[in-house]
């Protein structure tokens, strides 16, 4: 690790050009601070359901010793714990659990996620904003529907149905974090014409926050490197630098996953119950419809770009949209819910990549409105927002400050920390006794005979 934080350091590919000014700092404090209030972190605006389980992590990394063990003299716990380690390693230290490191950590990585997006869009903050509701279209259109018509298929025990970036941050910011990261550092560097080697570290860090998210992206930036080396001369010296050591520093992370003592539920989605057509219209609807409509924006507006982004990493990140979501882990489907996020905010960049790049919002708005196919596509990709601004607005309703204000019309208490004395049992009364199991490690595993302290 010390050798890898030292190749950081020293690298120079990274251009100087792209220095945030003071307006472009502001712009990313407050967004990311918004980012931040609305996610639910620390309880000051409503909280979902998987707030339970963050809380109940951090408070049993703050009461037990390190490495955690279900039960307390059982084996090492095997799941990805690398959001919380941080804030709660300062409460230790502080003798408290202290919320305001919680949420200053939060706030710092949605900076950093965001400011790589912002960067990669040409600093135009609107397309960024827009880019992380990208993929809800679909979840839209089902509402006004069923409204209409009703349902359009029976639900089944398990979903196909990506949620936006902008979704998932109130359910999971800490794997939204490491997602914003990968994401628009990804197209960032595609943009700028640098080595997509750099990614490989990025990923590897992540895997330990993010472990769907960190595979997605993997996969997509594994198959652009390959198909480079392929093309062109391979520099071994760069390849050790960045990628084998990256590697290597993942090892014992995956270790730990293979830990489990039970792997999740898994297989193609026609291997589990339910009716094919239902699921096939599932699909259709949830996948399908994302995937026209991706592939229509970018072809129409691609034209309009003056330094086109590669044309190869999109089309294998919609690979992987159209492929992914035929097969299930976990018994929610985690791997489509949280895995397709880096895929859709790729997506999202590249889609609003060409008007990003005009001199202003006006010369973007006058590429839009130049047809009626070119208007009615974009308002059905922006038309996802309509989601994220009824969940703001809800953020903006139920808080904190709106309980003190008006105790008798909202009533909202944030979700304590020590309501279960471990995350098993905060499963066992929230989910199901399969999900709690989840957390279990196997006894006397190679991780944990030859890598846990």
């Amino acid at each position: 690790m010390g050798l890898l934080f030292y190749e950081v350091v020293k690298n120079r590919d990274f251009s100087s050009a792209d220095v945030l000014d003071q307006k472009s700092i502001l712009s990313l404090v407050i967004i990311a601070l918004i980012a931040t209030l609305i996610s639910g972190v620390s309880g000051i605006c409503f909280q979902t359901l998987d707030h339970w389980a963050h809380n109940t992590k951090l408070y049993e990394l703050f009461i037990s010793d390190w490495p955690q063990r279900i039960p307390l003299k059982g084996p090492v716990v095997s799941y990805y714990y690398g959001y919380y380690v941080v804030p709660i390693l300062l409460s230790k230290w502080a003798g408290q659990i202290r919320e305001d490191f919680i949420f200053i950590w939060s706030f710092l990585g949605f900076f950093l996620g965001i400011a790589w997006i912002y960067l990669a869009l040409n600093k135009k903050m609107i397309f960024v904003i827009l880019a992380l509701s990208v993929g809800d279209t679909p979840r839209l259109l089902k509402l006004l529907f069923s409204n209409l018509i009703g349902p359009l298929y029976e639900f089944g025990d398990f979903a196909i149905e990506p949620w936006s970036n902008f979704e998932n941050l109130l359910w999971v910011p800490n794997q939204v974090i490491p997602t914003l990261i990968m994401a628009g550092m990804f197209v960032y560097i595609l943009k700028s014409k640098l080595s997509v080697e750099h990614m490989v570290l990025p990923v590897a860090l992540s895997f330990w926050w993010a472990v769907f998210p960190s595979i997605t992206s993997g996969v997509i930036i594994a198959i652009v490197i390959l198909r480079k080396w392929i093309l062109k001369k391979i520099d071994w010296s760069k390849v050790a630098k960045l990628v084998v050591l990256p590697f290597l520093a993942c090892l014992p992370v995956l270790l730990f996953y293979l830990s489990h003592k039970n792997m999740p539920v898994s297989g193609f989605v026609w291997q589990f119950s339910g009716s094919f057509q239902d699921r096939f219209i599932e699909y259709g609807t949830n996948i399908g419809l994302n995937l026209i409509l991706f592939v229509m924006v970018y072809f129409y507006y691609k034209k309009y770009s003056k330094n086109a982004l590669p044309v190869f990493p999109i089309f294998i990140t919609f690979c992987v949209i159209m492929i992914f979501p035929l097969y299930r882990i976990g018994k929610l489907n985690d791997f489509l819910f949280r895995g397709m996020m880096p895929c859709l905010l790729i997506a999202g960049i590249y889609l609003f990549y060409p008007l990003a790049q005009t001199a202003n919002y006006n010369r973007s708005w006058a590429i839009i409105k130049k047809t009626p196919y070119s208007i009615v596509i974009i308002l059905l990709l922006v038309s996802s927002s309509f989601i994220a601004g009824g969940r703001l607005f809800r953020a903006m309703k139920v808080n904190q400050a709106t309980t003190r204000l008006f105790p008798e019309t909202i009533a909202f208490k944030a979700i304590p920390y020590d309501a279960y004395p471990g995350i098993y049992q905060a499963l066992q009364a929230k989910w199901t006794q399969e999900e709690a199991d989840q957390y279990l490690g196997k006894k006397n595993s190679f991780y944990e005979l030859n890598v846990s302290p």
